[in-house]
């Protein structure tokens, strides 16, 4: 490479370095500024306090796929007894409010788990609510994109045909007093209305599962309501305290198109 280019990428990279930190800086301001807002527009004028140690935000730092990111939301036990619902922000995602958790008086709210979309690099906020209102909450950065626009990973017409089939694992053997981790998979394209068709070249229109309600022997254990941040094939992992032994758990959720799916299971030993 002749002296002169050789001397002019050396001024590049000198200047790209010179700017990095100014730009990070900018970067950090826009985001926190976009925080603030979005803060505002979702808890008015409460204050948001510092969370750490208390909730804690589980992700990949780097997502494998942007439109399956495996999410957990894990809370400290001073907090525990307290709390009443979280909010799940992917703040630059064009719905930003991913979903809202409501805890029942039989759940464990230790922590809950989700798989959600990325649309671009950005921070995940997680805000633990107590039931007298006081608000927790934490960040964490995420490198992913594209995540609402990605195609979906099933044909339209095979999962139209499986729409609200659910899937319920229960880890652990139930009993009383004891929690009992659950986990809950809804089909369902859940579709963000910015994907395309491979094969029309059309867009699909935005149809997702808004609410998956869970109870059990009639009783409120978690709802989450939801929106299109969340992945294809709606998952819920939570967990409960049984009562009784035995028991029914059942799991309703229903769909921006106003469809209801709804599905019990016994609670057993060995189920």
């Amino acid at each position: 490479m002749p002296r002169r280019s050789i001397a002019l990428v050396f001024g590049i990279l000198a200047l790209a370095a010179l700017k990095s930190p100014a730009m990070a800086e900018v970067d950090e301001a826009a985001r926190a500024a976009r925080w603030a807002e979005l803060s505002a527009q979702i808890f008015g004028d409460r204050n948001v306090a510092d969370g750490t140690g208390l909730v804690a935000i589980e992700a990949p730092d780097r997502a494998a796929d942007a439109a399956i990111v495996p999410l957990k939301i894990e809370l400290a036990a001073p907090l525990r007894s307290e709390v009443s619902g979280l909010y799940l922000v992917i703040d630059d995602n064009p719905s930003p409010l991913a979903a809202h958790f409501v805890f029942g008086g039989l759940a464990d709210p230790s922590e809950v788990a989700t798989r959600v979309r990325v649309d671009d690099y950005t921070y995940l906020h997680a805000v633990a609510e107590t039931r007298d209102g006081r608000l927790y909450g934490v960040a964490r950065f995420i490198k992913a994109a594209g995540g609402c626009s990605a195609p979906a990973s099933k044909d339209q017409q095979l999962a139209m045909s499986r729409l609200g089939q659910m899937r319920m694992t229960l880890r652990g053997d139930p009993r009383a007093g004891t929690p009992l981790e659950a986990h809950v998979l809804v089909s369902h394209p859940n579709s963000s209305g910015m994907q395309m068709d491979q094969v029309t070249r059309l867009y699909v229109p935005a149809n997702f599962i808004r609410q998956i309600k869970v109870s059990y022997g009639g009783e409120p254990v978690v709802t989450m309501d939801s929106d299109i941040s969340i992945s294809e094939d709606p998952s819920l992992t939570f967990a409960f305290v049984p009562r009784v032994p035995g028991g029914e758990i059942k799991v309703e959720a229903e769909d921006s198109s106003n469809r209801h799916f709804e599905r019990s299971w016994p609670v057993q030993p060995g189920s």
